[in-house]
């Protein structure tokens, strides 16, 4: 046999075989992506609790859930309002209350956008709470922390106007919470919904959110170490914000000339 021959099928049953291991590794990752994207999917905390939708004049009676499709009130005399997370500008969560803030125009070429207020008869529970300000990714303001012991803690006091609260903030890799007793003023802050954080001496920390801003006097020296931490995390986290709006299709777009380019 014709050496030359034989070393050209050896080599073309080899490319055979690299491409079809390439097509089998392709389809794994093509199925390992779908099965994520459900688990994702199926991961989410759906709940739903008895609710009042405040009105100009009076309350509707209904239903309220959310789900990974979004938030739904469905009330006792057929009123149906749904919005995407997508649609949320801004939300502010409390143990029995929500008021979102969406992108939708008011009816009636009234100025500004609509606002909606509900009553929720059952507590909110501080992981649906997480779930929320996950989904809706834009900053707002969750009144329901954490009650879980979680990284690293230290006690503190609240200033406010009028007298004060004692607590223990948490600090965990999605943010920080305030937990106290008084529960009107306890916060859950995601890197989302901060701007920045300073620690001008050992004894204070202020958290500067989008939505409200907390003076925080320290019954513990905060260590430095766990300081940066926070600052780190913050940085990574607008890092990475803006890696995704460099990356988006507009973007990318106008970098190319695709839109109002010159001919």
């Amino acid at each position: 046999m014709n050496s030359k021959y034989l070393k050209r099928q050896v080599l073309f049953i080899f490319a055979l075989s690299a491409c079809l291991l390439l097509s089998l590794q392709g389809t794994r990752v093509v199925m390992a992506q779908g099965l994520n994207h459900v688990g994702s999917e199926q991961s989410f905390i759906a709940w739903q609790s008895p609710a009042k939708l405040h009105r100009l004049f009076g309350m509707v009676k209904g239903n309220f859930s959310m789900s990974a499709n979004g938030i739904e009130f469905l009330g006792a005399n057929h009123t149906t309002e749904q919005w995407a997370f997508a649609d949320v500008q801004t939300f502010r969560l409390t143990l029995h209350g929500l008021d979102i803030k969406t992108y939708q125009n008011r009816k009636h070429q009234m100025p500004g956008v609509e606002e909606f207020r509900f009553y929720l008869g059952d507590p909110v529970p501080p992981s649906i709470a997480d779930e929320l300000a996950r989904e809706v990714q834009r900053p707002s303001q969750n009144d329901v922390p954490s009650f879980a012991p979680q990284g690293d803690a230290i006690p503190v006091h609240h200033r406010r106007l009028v007298g004060g609260t004692n607590g223990v903030l948490q600090f965990s890799g999605d943010g920080i919470d305030y937990v106290t007793s008084t529960a009107a003023d306890s916060r859950s802050w995601r890197w989302a919904d901060l701007q920045t954080v300073s620690n001008p001496d050992p004894w204070h920390l202020l958290v500067f959110g989008y939505r409200d801003t907390y003076t925080f006097d320290l019954k513990e020296v905060l260590p430095q170490s766990l300081y940066y931490r926070m600052v780190d995390a913050l940085d990574r986290h607008y890092a990475a914000e803006s890696v995704k709006k460099t990356n988006s299709p507009d973007l990318t777009s106008l970098e190319t000339g695709g839109l109002g380019a010159e001919k």
